[in-house]
């Protein structure tokens, strides 16, 4: 791991140190037949769910939190047809798993606005928030599920009559106003909604929200509140919307997703390109290896949003819920590995060979902590469904591939 850290020479300007050029590479990336470390890989990913997942049909966030959010419940859809894709699993064994998924998201208990609560117990999948109620909803987390229910209706069409009467019980139109995502945090009288989608993961949710009819068009154009900031003579995308409790967090992660499920998008891979050229600049003037994603830690304060501007602040770390940094980035294990699918570059590489060492028999490490060069030692739910997801790109594209941006 020492190589996470080293002295680099100064580079000559290169086509890879272009955005442009990036792009044009990233739209040229076709599937390839997984060889045998491809194989390996996504087996101790599909491990994780092996050695975790509950009789609900998902699994924990990670082997020291027993709590199952929305959003790792679409990360677990991802991760089950990945895996059957892949041909890890038979699809008869996917199909059951799948439709155990499903059996208990139509039994959630859901709250007074007819959506997913913020929260629940993996096993039980009884809402871990509100004193036994349900209170509060996260857009990107429901978004990020409904996404996980159009992979699974596109490559199990025999699902799709379960998956749309769930979402003929959920009233997703709540998750927007003005065209916009907002969410709603529990607080001692009620509960207070409030924005807390940015830049990238703003879109992402759009994007979704638009294949399912939702009139989501407003926040899928990153353009209205997109902003540089120089950062040794380089421009880091940023969103322009500051000055709250949580800046904004500009983290690679929901483009990074974006493109694994439905393909590079226009306006996503622009910025997603000089996201990229920033991250291996960081590391040809640092010598720090940089693949930032929302991670969670094996120390205080047990998770971290990276980005590479935090607020005002470059390739920084925030809480998880964004009011406080969280301490110097990791090397992400999900992020090497999706950039490596992604972006195959030489840097791509590079990195995926750093966190290649991560790999236990219960599952991938979430990463490598930058100031020590130790392993950050957390087993998650995020890190191996994503990496799946990616090993799932390299091998056979995106999930629901869209030739154009989807109309409203």
């Amino acid at each position: 791991m020492q190589a996470l850290r080293q002295p680099v020479a100064a580079p000559a300007p290169s086509r890879l140190d272009d955005p442009a050029a990036l792009a044009d590479i990233a739209r040229r990336v076709r599937p390839l037949p997984p060889g045998e470390a491809e194989i390996a890989h996504a087996r101790t990913a599909w491990a994780w769910f092996t050695h975790h997942t509950s009789a609900s049909g998902f699994g924990p966030a990670s082997d020291s939190d027993p709590s199952l959010s929305t959003w790792e419940m679409g990360s677990t859809l991802f991760a089950i047809t990945a895996a059957e894709r892949l041909r890890l699993i038979a699809p008869k064994v996917a199909a059951r798993h799948l439709a155990t998924c499903l059996d208990g998201l139509a039994r959630l208990k859901i709250g007074t606005d007819a959506l997913p609560g913020l929260a629940y117990h993996h096993a039980t999948l009884k809402p871990l928030v509100g004193n036994g109620g349900v209170s509060g909803w996260s857009a990107g987390g429901i978004m990020r599920l409904v996404a996980g229910f159009i992979a699974v209706a596109t490559h199990f069409p025999n699902l799709g009559e379960s998956l749309a009467a769930i979402l003929n019980h959920w009233r997703l139109d709540h998750l927007l106003e003005d065209g916009r995502f907002r969410s709603a945090r529990p607080e001692k009288d009620g509960r207070t909604t409030h924005a807390d989608l940015f830049l990238g993961a703003e879109q992402y949710a759009a994007r979704t929200a638009c294949l399912v009819k939702l009139p989501a068009s407003n926040a899928r154009d990153p353009r209205p509140v997109l902003r540089h900031q120089d950062w040794r003579g380089l421009p880091l995308p940023g969103d322009r919307r500051q000055g709250g409790a949580a800046p904004p967090v500009t983290s690679p992660e929901p483009f990074l997703l974006d493109a694994l499920e439905y393909g590079w998008q226009p306006d996503m891979l622009d910025i997603a390109a000089s996201i990229a050229v920033a991250e291996k600049a960081r590391y040809m003037q640092t010598g720090r290896l940089t693949a930032l994603a929302d991670d969670p830690l094996d120390r205080a304060p047990g998770f971290a949003r990276a980005g590479i501007l935090a607020g005002r602040a470059s390739f920084a770390t925030r809480s998880r819920d964004g009011t406080s940094p969280a301490g110097p980035p990791c090397l992400s294990a999900k992020a090497a590995f999706a950039w490596w699918a992604l972006l195959p570059t030489p840097y791509a590489r590079k990195r995926l060979d750093a966190v290649e060492g991560l790999a236990t028999k219960r599952g991938w490490l979430a990463g490598i902590h930058e100031d020590s060069l130790r392993a950050n030692r957390v087993l998650s739910l995020n890190t191996n469904a994503m990496i799946l997801e990616a090993l799932h790109y390299r091998a056979c594209g995106p999930f629901v591939p869209l030739a154009l941006p989807p109309q409203t």
